[in-house]
């Protein structure tokens, strides 16, 4: 398993940018899904050459304490 990268930007007028790298396949949808929770819903993607890559198990677990 690789270097696992998440970049997360929040421009001024309140959008987000969400940059995911080290994940191969389709789980970086998986990762980017859990982000979706945090930050809200996405509203463009852009899949990189890691997407077409074999695919790797990832398992995501969110706990929120108030």
């Amino acid at each position: 398993m690789g270097t696992r990268e998440y970049e997360i930007v929040i421009e001024p007028d309140g959008s987000v940018k969400l940059e995911i790298r080290g994940h191969p396949g389709k789980s970086c949808l998986n990762v980017a899904k859990l982000f979706e929770e945090v930050v809200g819903k996405q509203v463009a993607q852009e899949l990189t050459r890691e997407y077409y890559e074999p695919d790797e198990e990832v398992h995501t677990r969110l706990e929120q304490g108030y």
